[in-house]
């Protein structure tokens, strides 16, 4: 009988992997080859550095998440190495983006909060 793990996190449960497929490039002896591959991970950067540890940093062509629905097509056109960089950009990009909303939903959260606890802080007379 296998015992309970009781040192998992809240987020292990709460959270599932997150799959993202990943254009790497295959160094074989006499030639190379670009594949796609499927990585599963908590976020865009752990599936990043996963990647990068399994094929090597630079043979890490692109990284887009995978949601429910997308399809992945076997038909899919191949693309060349600068189509690659600039979808790998573009999705950085995106990815960036998103962070920077999320930033700034933050702040307005906390100068909401901010005037809310001065707006209901009692008032004072000299």
């Amino acid at each position: 009988m296998h015992p309970i793990n009781t040192c998992m996190k809240i987020s292990e449960i709460s959270h599932p992997l997150l799959t993202f497929i990943a254009t790497v490039r295959v160094v074989l002896p006499h030639t190379c080859i670009t594949a796609r591959t499927i990585a599963l991970a908590d976020n865009f950067m752990s599936a990043k550095a996963i990647l990068a540890k399994t094929y090597g940093a630079n043979n890490v062509l692109s990284v887009s998440q995978i949601t429910q629905e997308c399809v992945i097509d076997e038909a899919t056109k191949t693309l060349s190495a600068a189509e690659l960089q600039v979808k790998s950009m573009s999705d950085r990009a995106k990815q960036l983006n998103q962070q920077a909303k999320q930033v700034k939903a933050r702040n307005k959260l906390q100068t909401a909060q901010t005037n809310l606890l001065k707006a209901s802080s009692p008032l004072r007379t000299n």
